[in-house]
């Protein structure tokens, strides 16, 4: 993996991020990151379940047993498509900070349990 330069004007700005070593600090803002993503997402998906009553799983089990009124106006399926996007990109952040080192956990629980 390449080295990273940073200036001293951006170094002085770590001394303000969570974390021992420039390492941690740096995975800290990474996994702060990855969490607002998350949270962002959430909001957006909680929305659709706010407007539909239901789970993203539980549309598309209506949706399968034509239980959706007006399924197929396009508004409705710009819902689904959108929803459906928004449960896959949850997916990949979700993924993304389970898979950041043990040392960041911690701190990304800590953070999902206040959002």
């Amino acid at each position: 993996m390449p080295n990273l330069d940073v200036t001293t004007e951006v170094l002085s700005y770590l001394d303000y991020v969570e974390g021992g070593t420039p390492k941690d600090k740096l995975l800290s803002l990474i996994a702060a990151h990855f969490t607002a993503q998350l949270q962002e997402c959430e909001e957006e998906i909680r929305e659709y379940e706010l407007k539909y009553g239901m789970t993203f799983h539980e549309f598309v089990e209506a949706w399968e047993r034509d239980d959706i009124p007006e399924r197929w106006s396009h508004s409705v399926e710009r819902d689904y498509m959108e929803w459906e996007g928004l449960e896959a990109e949850r997916g990949k952040w979700l993924s993304l900070l389970r898979n950041l080192p043990a040392v960041q956990m911690s701190r990304v629980s800590a953070a999902l349990s206040r959002g």
